[in-house]
Order: C-alpha cells, then structure tokens, then sequence
C-alpha cells in the first residue's frame, strides 16, 4: 500500500495557488493553450492543468518548466 502524503501547510498551499493562477494567467496572456503549453514544457496537458490550480504533488521541476516555458522566472 502507498505511503500517505504529508499534509501540506496552508501558507505552501496559498503560495502555489498564487504561483498557479500566474502562470494560468500569463499563458492566456499569451493566448497559448494549455496544450502548448504542455508540448514546450515537455509535460502533460493535466499535469500544466494541476500547476495551474496549484497542486502540491506536482514537482517543482515541473512547475519550473511550466514557467521557462512562458518565459517567466521563479526568482
């Protein structure tokens, strides 16, 4: 049986939620599609999906392509 995830703390929790909805934001911005998106970040149509609602299970290396790809930085 798979180990249980850690919670996550709330402030983590609003500081992707915020990190998503820019990234969400500057993609229609762009007016790029979630899919191309997903093909110039080498990911997942669902996974660019769960960046943008700011899930915590998504890696930060995919969060990371997601926004090279819209040429945006983290720092």
């Amino acid at each position: 049986m798979p180990a249980k995830a850690p919670s996550t703390p709330s402030f983590v929790s609003e500081q992707l939620a915020a990190l998503g909805a820019k990234i969400c934001a500057r993609r229609k911005a762009l007016k790029v599609s979630a899919t191309a998106l997903a093909e110039a970040a080498g990911m997942s149509r669902v996974t660019v999906h769960r960046i943008e609602q700011g899930e915590p299970s998504v890696t930060m290396g995919a969060y990371l392509n997601a926004l090279a790809a819209l040429g945006m930085r983290l720092l």
